[in-house]
């Protein structure tokens, strides 16, 4: 075979595993997704959140779990008026 032929079915398999690692919430998080206001703070506090991110990703390379479960952006949000306070609090963050 050459590679043309084993190129595609290499992919499917490939997409198909990535897939598999999916985040999916729960019901509670869909019943009260981060809107406007949520998004306006997460944009405020994004230099703080990565602080923490990268702070984390570095303790659990030890097995030290501390900050795990703070995040950048918001999951499940409520799309363009969350990316909109984002925004907005991106231009008001402290510098």
């Amino acid at each position: 075979m050459t590679y043309q032929k084993v190129r595609l079915p290499l992919l499917a398999i490939a997409v198909l595993l990535i897939g598999g690692c999916a985040q999916h919430y729960t019901p509670e998080a869909f019943a009260a997704p981060y809107g406007f206001f949520s998004g306006l703070w997460h944009g405020f506090v994004l230099l703080f959140s990565i602080t923490a991110n990268l702070i984390s990703w570095f303790l659990q390379l030890i097995d030290i779990q501390v900050l795990a479960d703070i995040q950048i952006i918001g999951r499940p949000n409520t799309g363009f008026f969350y990316y909109l306070g984002f925004s907005l609090g991106l231009l008001f963050a402290p510098r």
